[in-house]
């Protein structure tokens, strides 16, 4: 079963980092020759989510805007940014806590026309704020996740550096 979190994390997307690399790649080659005039796509949708919090064991639903930002500048070296929010997200237990959901997540990426060399850096970071804190739970009742990850590629085709960092409290 899918849960929320593991959508959310490196590994998995592992394999789908390398396969959108070389669908850039692609598109760099393309476009080599097309001015450098970036594309930016902005979308700001409504949306319904169902999750729920480690920290108190609780199950919530709600709803929210879902805000998403993605520019593509094909020219000189091609560069993909990619920057996700949620807005006004808020959500409700069975019992009626209430929950305020915050996420941010950012990729971008660098790559020659020739696809080395190349750099990517994604971050997460995810905060199910519970309201109403009551003192029931002590070692927090806030759940919050802080993802980073990033790699570089030299003009060899060689990886020179690369990370992955998660880390998932309750506060």
């Amino acid at each position: 079963m899918c849960t929320l979190l593991s959508r959310f994390l490196w590994p998995r997307r592992g394999r789908g980092a390398l396969v959108l690399l070389a669908a850039m790649a692609m598109v760099a080659l393309l476009a080599h020759d097309a001015a450098a005039q970036p594309t930016i796509l902005d979308t700001h949708v409504p949306f319904t989510f169902a999750g729920g919090n480690s920290c108190t064991g609780e199950f919530f639903s709600g709803s929210g805007f879902y805000h998403q930002k993605i520019t593509f500048e094909p020219a000189p070296n091609f560069h993909f940014s990619l920057e996700i929010n949620f807005e006004n997200a808020q959500a409700t237990t069975m019992s009626g806590v209430r929950y305020v959901w915050n996420s941010q997540e950012a990729v971008h990426t660098i790559l020659d026309t020739d696809s080395a060399p190349a750099n990517q850096t994604f971050e997460l970071v995810l905060h199910f704020i519970r309201q109403g804190e009551d003192g029931a739970f002590v070692a927090g009742d806030d759940f919050y996740l802080r993802e980073a990850a990033h790699f570089t590629v030299n003009a060899n085709g060689d990886f020179t550096a690369s990370f992955s960092d998660i880390r998932g409290d309750c506060k």
